[in-house]
């Protein structure tokens, strides 16, 4: 849920390396004009008067500021390539959907960005110093950004090898999955078993989707707003992460005492359907980004126990939170207590599941994971609520079974048999925490 779709688009706006490359390099441009008109003021020649170092021939300063955007635009070069590089490793070994994650990575756009503004910067200086002017100010903002540049570029390139190693790029899935859920369960009331009962009973009017797509966002306080203004009952079927086709509904109208045709018009502005799926508030997409990791590394082709043992630790903890929590309240009332809309959300039991189902799948015969699996349930069993239990417990008797039949070594089995007892014991300690 987002409080604003406009924010929410300008933040996708700034993602990739269009807008903040963009925006650097025309800041270069106004720095060479106001760098030019302060070396035509002559405001600081008293300043290099006393620093004799800082003077220099038009000649050099020309052949400075060549120089420099020449090696701008070489680098540039190779910075691209290098990212391109990068993104086809991340798509083969990682996995595809990970590349907006690479793409949004502010180290990557700014790199760009220093390297774009300062060839512009030289270059537009190179273009309107005459032939008779020492652009002395101009040179020496020329030299101090090629310097930050250069070194910007080490931290780039140090940057985009921890960004390449698995283990690294797991966690940082994690704790973006972690700030979703964070951001899901802030300030939202918990989740009661009869708040299904406040819909009104009814047939009520569909709202048809006008297009095809992902719902990405739903804008809650928008809703609730034109509910209340309409004196009516909006309950959303779309959630976020659900492919919607043309024509079929995406909310119904219940119990609309004002105009019912307004209150469409406002359910259609209040959620945002895009080509793609993206993390902005759709947690099953977090989760299936690390499961998507897990899954390659144990496909026959790469077979990489580790990274999927590094995926399920990640995954645990992040689950852990939502154990503890469980799901908030799909209902939203008004000032006066009234219930006005009804937001389709995800349930504890559909998020674990998502998770825990295709690495059991996966896994099966595979005892160094599925020992990990085992444990890991034993861990989120220590701070689970006790209503949850029973979540964690029927994964625990599908690895079982799964371990019974794939499982043949006698010692090996044993080994499972253990884990999942110690699991299921901390899972009896759960059963009474609230």
């Amino acid at each position: 849920m987002f409080k604003s779709l406009s924010l929410l688009r300008l933040q996708r706006m700034v993602r990739g390396f269009l807008f903040v490359p963009a925006v650097l390099a025309i800041c270069g441009l106004l720095l060479a004009g106001l760098a030019v008109s302060i070396d035509r003021s002559d405001l600081f020649d008293p300043v290099f008067e006393a620093l004799p170092f800082l003077n220099i021939s038009t000649s050099g300063a020309r052949s400075v500021l060549g120089t420099i955007a020449g090696a701008m635009m070489t680098v540039i070069s190779l910075v691209y390539s290098l990212t391109l590089v990068v993104f086809t490793l991340a798509a083969g070994n990682i996995g595809p959907r990970l590349l907006e994650t690479f793409t949004d990575n502010r180290v990557n756009q700014s790199t760009i960005g220093l390297l774009g503004a300062t060839f512009l910067y030289s270059l537009f200086v190179l273009y309107v110093v005459g032939e008779n002017e020492v652009p002395r100010l101009s040179v020496a903002i020329a030299i101090a950004l090629a310097t930050t540049s250069f070194f910007w570029v080490v931290y780039f390139v140090h940057d985009t090898a921890r960004r390449v190693m698995v283990d690294n790029e797991i966690a940082r899935t994690q704790r973006s999955l972690r700030a979703a859920i964070d951001r899901l369960l802030a300030d939202e009331p918990k989740e009661e078993p009869d708040d299904r009962d406040a819909i009104p009973d009814g047939e009520g009017t569909a709202v048809p989707a006008h297009s095809s797509g992902y719902v990405t966002a739903v804008q809650a306080e928008a809703l609730l707003h034109h509910a209340v203004e309409q004196d009516g009952f909006v309950q959303v079927v779309a959630r976020p992460g659900h492919f919607i086709i043309a024509g079929t509904p995406i909310a119904i109208l219940r119990q609309v005492g004002g105009d019912e045709k307004a209150l469409a018009g406002a359910v259609h502005r209040s959620i945002l359907l895009a080509d793609a799926r993206s993390a902005d508030g759709d947690i099953l997409f977090n989760v299936h980004l690390n499961v998507e990791i897990a899954l390659r590394a144990l496909s026959p082709g790469i077979n990489d126990s580790y990274t999927a043992i590094s995926a399920v630790d990640q995954l645990s903890a992040s689950l852990a939170i939502i154990l503890q929590r469980g799901a908030p309240s799909s209902l939203i009332c008004d000032e006066e207590d009234k219930p006005r809309v009804w937001l389709e959300l995800i349930e504890v039991k559909e998020i674990v599941g998502t998770a825990l189902h295709p690495l059991r799948r996966a896994a099966s015969g595979n005892v160094m994971v599925v020992l990990r699996l085992a444990q890991a349930i034993g861990r989120m069993a220590l701070v689970c609520r006790g209503d949850h239990a029973t979540i964690l417990r029927t994964h625990l008797r599908l690895i079982a079974t799964d371990a019974n039949i794939a499982v043949r070594n006698r010692d090996d089995r044993a080994e499972v048999a253990h884990e999942l007892y110690k699991a299921h014991r901390n899972l009896k300690r759960a059963d009474g925490r609230r």
